[in-house]
């Protein structure tokens, strides 16, 4: 049976779920990355949503998440600052009381429209940089939505990282595989390699988990056990398969 494991030996870790397209699924994966480091340590994860529109993962888990108004200097500071700043109480070899702190970790559910002003500002302050210096991890995960734009937007995201990691996803729920760049447009495509396929649910499943009431950190905790059998199973394999081919101890 699949299981979300703890994995003490990591330090904070950062997810940023993005795409220069909406609706493709992102709060769905952030909510499912928001369920993995929630088993990970009880404080865990802190959420950002940048969605105004009131569509993000804050009507999914309002307690944990804060709306970040990215055209606010405040709002900005407060955000990448908190994600600094948190891991400065980490255990960095100086003798400290107590003497290890449960790692802090986040989850950044981006909307489509923000995409460009925050890597704007995740490369004007450093963000990696600091990263580093203060130990957390940062993995990005792009939804490509299949477009040249979308493919030649993801490539340029990575192709400025240099110590992030960085991993194209496919969402297979989303029709969009026809795209076939014009002759003259053909030089212009670039290779993008997919590191995650989420699967396509059934409507039954699909309706289920985008229920506000619904929480992935309950359902594997052994919860909503009254769900139908097969819509029961659809949402392991869809959750199994994401940690599979993650290949790690956390997503």
């Amino acid at each position: 049976m699949f299981l979300f494991l703890k994995e003490a030996d990591i330090g904070s870790l950062v997810y940023i779920i993005c795409s220069d397209t909406a609706r493709v699924g992102k709060t769905l994966l952030a909510r499912v990355f928001a369920a993995t480091m929630a088993l990970r340590h009880d404080n865990n994860p802190l959420i950002f949503d940048t969605d105004l529109s009131g569509n993000g993962i804050i009507n999914y888990l309002p307690d944990k998440t804060s709306l970040i108004d990215l055209s606010k200097v405040a709002d900005q500071v407060a955000m990448f600052d908190t994600m600094i700043e948190a891991n400065q109480n980490q255990d960095s070899g100086v003798v400290s009381c107590p003497p290890t702190i449960p790692a802090q970790d986040f989850v950044i559910d981006l909307a489509a429209s923000e995409l460009r002003r925050f890597f704007a500002i995740f490369n004007d302050i450093g963000f990696e940089r600091g990263s580093v210096e203060a130990g957390l991890e940062v993995r990005i995960y792009y939804l490509v939505s299949w477009t040249l734009k979308s493919l030649q937007t993801c490539d340029k995201i990575a192709s400025k990282l240099t110590a992030s990691r960085f991993f194209a996803v496919r969402n297979m729920a989303i029709d969009a595989f026809a795209f076939t760049p014009d002759p003259l447009e053909r030089s212009e495509v670039p290779e993008i390699n997919i590191s995650l396929f989420l699967n396509k649910l059934s409507p039954a499943a699909f309706a289920i988990v985008n229920e506000h009431w619904f929480s992935f950190s309950t359902f594997v905790s052994g919860g909503y056990k009254g769900l139908e059998r097969n819509v029961r199973r659809e949402i392991w394999k869809f959750l199994e398969d994401i940690y599979n081919q993650t290949n790690a101890g956390v997503l």
